[in-house]
């Protein structure tokens, strides 16, 4: 309990909407309108104290991380991973796409059967289709899929090449 004389008086202005708003709260909990703005009071004070804490200890973290990080080092091996991993999934993503093609094609000639160098010129077709495929944007993806009739006609092509 604070003692009378470590008190100081002061006067306050509030809004008609403020102090009804801070009567109903002081009401709600069985405390005097004063009481209530001595709590908000010490609750704001709490809080810009905790928000500078906050700042000190994330001064301090970010400080001692860098003491024992070397940031730019940690860049260097993200970055070199993540280029390898980028191109392993074109590789992939070419001979998938490729693979794509080449079954549209065999599936269009399961009736035919043509030569060895035939056959060489489809793979080679259906590779240089799925290199195109690839080099889409992530937007264009699903509409080129979507268009059945370029999938025909691009498929018709192989077939016409041969």
């Amino acid at each position: 309990m604070v003692k009378r004389e470590d008190r100081i008086i002061t006067s306050v202005y509030l809004t008609k909407e403020m102090c009804a708003q801070i009567d109903k709260m002081a009401n709600r909990e069985h405390i005097s309108r004063n009481e209530q703005i001595r709590r908000y009071i010490e609750k704001g004070l709490a809080v810009e104290g905790y928000s500078q804490d906050i700042d000190q200890i994330a001064g301090i973290i970010r400080q001692e991380i860098q003491a024992v990080y070397h940031i730019e080092d940690i860049k260097a091996v993200v970055e070199q991973q993540t280029n390898r991993i980028a191109k392993m999934h074109m590789k992939s993503g070419k001979i998938n796409a490729a693979a794509f093609f080449l079954l549209v094609k065999v599936l269009m000639n399961v009736a035919h059967k043509g030569t060895e160098d035939q056959f060489d010129q489809m793979l080679n077709e259906a590779i240089r289709l799925g290199v195109d495929y690839m080099q889409k944007k992530d937007f264009q993806i699903n509409s080129f899929l979507y268009d059945t009739d370029n999938l025909r006609r691009l498929a018709e092509e192989l077939t016409i090449n041969i």
